[in-house]
């Protein structure tokens, strides 16, 4: 099915949500609150929508999205690094972790993104900063975001009704405190984005987004549309956590009992050397092979080429740093001032990765890559490899296969780039 530049809510029904390929950012209904709603972690319609041309179509980053327009239009310039994205030089990837250890152990890897907003919150660079936080079990309303590559820190204020325990909401967070409530990996998918319309109606000016590669990219359509004008100018920040794929809360919960727990009786999630670990309120320690949590994984993952954030203003993620530590990429000024304001200060600390350091991080950016090509092939029509607006000549250069490789490829009777 070949996507358009404009459609309207049965367009994205068709094209997307009923295609397999709704990702749950909230992008969708964070900005069209009278006509979306979300039930099972899908977009619902209120009602009927008559629009031709619909914000909902406009915003969703699964409907098309141009990324080297996309990086020309937020970083001036295009990408070098084929599975990385764009950053001006190698000194703009490093480690890092806060300076605080009560951060550090509340936080995930090194609790950097906890430490850079709760220091950006106090000192008025930010007024409020979307994160996500774990639900409570029969809790109401909120708003915020999370989740992550087998790393990332969420934090925030929630939206979601009678959400169950662990499952990740949405949160508003404008002060350090509520920044540190919510900090740590979810692994579930939340729709963040929905976050960002409560803190734009709520009226702050200074808002940051802390959201995964699918959250970024339905932030940056929000912030480039010639469409629709919804204050996005106010993002000032976006921090990109590195992702691989996210689960869905049902088959975890089946996952996990499996493993011999229940959802609510986990302290907290995190993913190291190839193995989930469940760590549990009574101190037990549970893992499993990331590979047996196959089938948990959204399908909508399946067609994501992201894995670092691209178009954040920088990403962080643990792949490629030592224990307690996060891998930092800045892309962007707004991204590069804040590390430079937060390292001044003695909030963060950093080091320089080495090169094999870096190159275990560019190893699993090429693996989400080429790995879920072929999926997006087979999703895609031949013209537009699904919602990408790619010249021909440039796609294999930007899932990080080109030049001899493929070459021979193409001597061999393959299929060839179109």
């Amino acid at each position: 099915m070949k996507m358009k530049d404009k459609g309207n809510i049965l367009d994205l029904e068709a094209e997307v949500i009923y295609n397999g390929l709704c990702c749950y950012c909230g992008t969708c209904g964070a900005f069209c609150k009278e006509y979306i709603s979300f039930e099972q972690e899908r977009p619902v319609t209120r009602k009927k929508c008559y629009e031709i041309h619909g914000a909902c179509y406009d915003f969703c980053p699964r409907t098309f999205f141009a990324p080297f327009e996309v990086e020309r239009a937020v970083f001036g310039a295009v990408r070098r690094d084929n599975l990385l994205g764009y950053y001006a030089t190698e000194e703009d990837i490093f480690t890092a972790r806060a300076t605080d250890e009560t951060v550090r152990a509340r936080g995930q890897d090194g609790g950097v993104v906890s430490a850079l907003l709760g220091f950006l919150l106090e000192r008025g660079e930010l007024d409020a900063a979307v994160v996500s936080k774990k639900s409570e079990e029969g809790e109401g309303e909120g708003e915020g975001e999370g989740t992550g590559e087998g790393t990332g820190e969420g934090t925030g204020e929630g939206t979601g009704e009678g959400a169950g325990v662990w499952e990740a909401e949405p949160f508003v967070a404008t002060t350090k405190e509520e920044v540190l409530a919510g900090a740590g990996s979810k692994y579930t998918q939340c729709p963040s984005v929905l976050g960002v319309g409560d803190a734009l109606e709520r009226g702050y000016k200074k808002v940051a987004l802390v959201g995964l590669p699918c959250h970024i990219q339905g932030m940056r359509k929000v912030q480039l549309s010639r469409g629709f004008d919804v204050g996005a100018e106010r993002v000032k920040l976006c921090v990109g956590l590195f992702c691989t794929e996210t689960l869905e809360m049902p088959r975890l919960k089946a996952k996990l009992a499996e493993l011999g727990t229940r959802i609510e009786e986990v302290e907290k999630f995190n993913i190291k050397k190839g193995k989930f670990i469940v760590q549990t309120q009574e101190g037990k320690e549970l893992k499993t092979p990331i590979k047996k949590l196959r089938d948990c994984v959204r399908e909508a993952c399946d067609y994501c080429y992201d894995f670092a954030a691209e178009f954040a203003d920088l990403s962080v993620g643990s792949i490629g740093s030592e224990l307690g530590w996060s891998t930092v990429i800045v892309r962007s000024e707004p991204g590069r001032e804040a590390v430079k304001q937060a390292e001044e200060a003695g909030i963060l600390e950093t080091a320089r990765l080495s090169e094999e350091q870096l190159e275990a991080v560019r190893g699993l950016a090429s693996f989400k890559k080429q790995g879920n090509l072929k999926s997006i092939y087979e999703k895609a029509e031949r013209v537009r490899i699904m919602n990408l607006e790619v010249e021909p000549e440039r796609l294999g250069k930007f899932f990080g296969v080109g030049g001899e490789k493929k070459e021979k490829k193409e001597k061999r009777g393959e299929r060839k780039w179109r």
